[in-house]
């Protein structure tokens, strides 16, 4: 461990955060030669390249990777631009929405590209990554970031969440609970979209490790006001033998192509993963602020 567990068992407590935090500082710094800052605010938090990153499992890292700890907010904001603007491209005052904004790191982004005039719907279904979402924007004055604490599906009901030792694998499932499971209501992004008054959407990203398939059948209406998307489909975790419920790509191109977008992949990326994110553009997107709800 990168602060010895006799350390964090000793100090980890009211009262004594404090210096567990100054002995930590002086670790990471001296481990990373970077000024990274380790503070207690409600919960363990790391500062880097003067933003402030949530981290509740700070003390269950064996080994940090420095280089990502000490440059996380330039990879959040290097990371959306590969990913999620390779088509669609964010202007001042668009309007965002990220389902599965999992613990803010593209709503960092999204956040900046929209400006004040512009608005994100951040939208989390697990418990814990949805309270460290809340703090990141707090901690960074993301003003213009709306989170919901739900699971998009297509027919409301109750639901688990999973939860893996990597957090941005955890998956909503039906089901009985499980000691990894936490319960999460489940609600179709069209219902959130007619409560929050939202006639256009300039980009829609979706990340939630194979409940794509759920969840897009109850975005339908919405998607009509949408004018780019991009869905991160699952496949790969199929391949890895995980289950065909994870099996999702040939699912989110027939639905999109069927809500009126052309799409485009990267399948010559040899990353495992980008060639399963499906970008789409509306047909129509010149006349999209003018379709009906």
């Amino acid at each position: 461990m990168w602060i010895a567990e006799e350390t964090v068992r000793e100090l980890d407590r009211p009262g004594s955060r404090d210096e567990l935090a100054r002995v930590a500082t002086r670790a990471a710094r001296a481990a990373s030669g970077e000024p990274i800052e380790i503070l207690w605010d409600g919960m363990w938090i790391r500062r880097a390249e003067g933003i402030s990153f949530p981290d509740p499992e700070l003390f269950q890292t064996a080994q940090p990777r420095w280089d990502r700890w000490c440059h996380m907010a330039t990879k959040y904001v290097c990371d959306a631009d590969d990913y999620w603007f390779h088509v669609y491209k964010p202007k001042l005052g668009d309007v965002i929405v990220d389902i599965g904004a999992g613990r803010g790191e593209d709503v960092f982004a999204f956040s900046q590209k929209v400006g004040s005039e512009g608005h994100v719907w951040a939208i989390e279904a697990h418990p814990t990554n949805y309270r460290v979402l809340n703090r990141f924007c707090e901690l960074n004055g993301l003003a213009n970031v709306q989170t919901l604490n739900v699971a998009c599906v297509d027919v409301p009901a109750r639901l688990h969440i999973e939860t893996l030792p990597v957090w941005e694998s955890n998956f909503v499932r039906s089901g009985d609970a499980t000691p990894t499971s936490f319960p999460v209501e489940g609600v179709t992004f069209d219902s959130l979209a007619a409560e929050m008054g939202l006639d256009h959407i300039d980009f829609l990203k979706m990340n939630i490790e194979g409940a794509e398939r759920q969840a897009l059948p109850g975005c339908r209406n919405a998607m009509m006001r949408t004018a780019h998307v991009c869905i991160a489909a699952h496949d790969f975790r199929a391949g890895r033998g995980e289950g065909e419920d994870f099996r999702t790509l040939g699912f989110v191109r027939e639905f999109l192509t069927d809500c009126g977008f052309e799409l485009i992949t990267r399948d010559e990326d040899p990353r495992y993963y980008v060639p399963y994110h499906v970008h789409g553009v509306r047909r129509d997107a010149s006349g999209v602020d003018d379709l009906g709800s």
